[in-house]
C-alpha cells in the first residue's frame, strides 16, 4: 500500500491518504494459467473490501461513549 501522511495531530492539521493498493499473489498449481486467473477473478469480484474500494461506499461512525451516542461533531444531532 502505498499512503501519505501530514499535517500534526496536536494543531488539528493530521491527515492521512491511499495513493495506491497493490495485491500479490503467489501460487504453486499444476493447473493451467486461465484456471488460476479465473479463481483471482472470481475472488476479487466477490470480496467486499476489494468491492468497496473499487467502488467507494458511504461511510458512517457511530460513537458510544459510557453506553450514550456521542455525536462525531459537536451539535450534530443523534
Amino acid at each position: 500500500m502505498r499512503f501519505f501522511q501530514k499535517g500534526s495531530m496536536k494543531d488539528g492539521t493530521a491527515q492521512s491518504g491511499v495513493l495506491g493498493l497493490e495485491t500479490y499473489v503467489h501460487v504453486d498449481s499444476d493447473e493451467p494459467p486461465e484456471r488460476i486467473r479465473e479463481l483471482i477473478r472470481v475472488g476479487e469480484q466477490t470480496c467486499y473490501t476489494v468491492q468497496s474500494l473499487v467502488n467507494p461506499v458511504p461511510v458512517q461512525t457511530y460513537i458510544k461513549l459510557n453506553g450514550e451516542y456521542l455525536p462525531l461533531e459537536k451539535g450534530d444531532a443523534d
